[in-house]
Formats: C-alpha cells, structure tokens, sequence
C-alpha cells in the first residue's frame, strides 16, 4: 500500500514542479514586459523552485555510487538529470571522499561514472539518466557506451598475416 502512495505522492510532486515552472516563465515573461516598458522588474526570483520528497539526510550514506543513484533513481521514479542525482545524493549524506571526486568535479564525474555503467543506468537522448530496467525495449547495442569500435589488424613484424598473399603468386622456394 505504501508503494502505490509512494508513487502517487511522485507523479503529485512531478506535477507540482511543472506548476512551479510556469509560474517562474510567468514571472520572466512580466519582468521582460516591464523592461521594454522602462520599469524595473516586479519579480527579484524568476527562477523555478523544486519541489521534492523528503531525503532522510543519512539515507545514502555509506553506500556505494551506483547503489546510492539507484534508490535515488527508484524513489523519483522518472529519469532526472545529472544535476538532480548530485543534488539528491548530497541531500541523502553520500559520502563523496569514498569516491575520491573533488568537489568542483563532481557533476562531470557523476556524468560520467553513470555513462560508463551501461549495464545499470541508460542515458536517454535528452541527456538525463533513468535505470536500464526501465527501458526493456532499448537493445544494448543501441546504447551509445556500446558502439563497438573498428577492430586494427595487428601484424607481427616479420609475419605475414593470413591470406594477405597476392593471389596468383607462389611463394618463394627455399635454397634457389
């Protein structure tokens, strides 16, 4: 029962933040409009609120990465941006010395940490980041971590490599 409220309270939170959004363009919108008018801006914060559920501050704490993104991810119930995972995670007390990220670095290397693990998470086309589980049509090999890269054909010095001799030609005999 609590998971079906859990997810009820999400899609209400999601729908939330839309709201919070439009009143933010809004507010730019009237700004904008006074500004061509002469007037000082009416609206100081134009920026969009998140509303978000409540991440107990140790929620995360002492967990690996790639646990850590998932519980987080399983609780939004939705793909979210790098920046929200960052956000979250530091919410929840994720202990980032674990990890060895400097604090400047951290949402390029989460951006990265989160590509890499291809088995788990999967980075959709609009750059954020949901859970590979989620997406049972999407093949691996559409993945872009996957692409597999043009193989070289090495030779060995001195060797000639399987069927590279010219055809019609015949080796040379020793001893002439």
């Amino acid at each position: 029962m609590d998971d079906k409220l859990s997810g009820a309270v999400e899609v209400l939170i999601a729908q939330l933040n839309d709201q919070m959004k439009q009143v933010a363009d809004t507010k730019s919108t009237i700004n904008a409009l006074l500004r061509s008018m002469g007037k000082d801006p009416m609206f100081q914060d134009v920026t969009p609120e998140q509303a978000s559920a409540t991440i107990r501050p140790d929620l995360f704490y002492g967990k690996p990465l790639a646990t850590a993104v998932q519980e987080y991810l399983k609780r939004r119930n939705q793909a979210c941006s790098a920046e929200d995972i960052l956000r979250g995670l530091e919410q929840g007390g994720f202990d980032f010395r674990s990890v060895a990220w400097r604090e400047d670095d951290r949402l390029r290397s989460l951006a990265i940490s989160l590509s890499k693990n291809s088995v788990t998470f999967h980075r959709l086309p609009n750059g954020t980041f949901g859970l590979l589980s989620w997406y049972p049509d999407i093949e691996k090999s559409e993945s872009p971590n996957n692409k597999k890269r043009p193989q070289r054909h090495a030779q060995r010095r001195g060797k000639q490599a399987k069927g590279s001799a010219v055809e019609g030609t015949k080796p040379e005999q020793e001893g002439q």
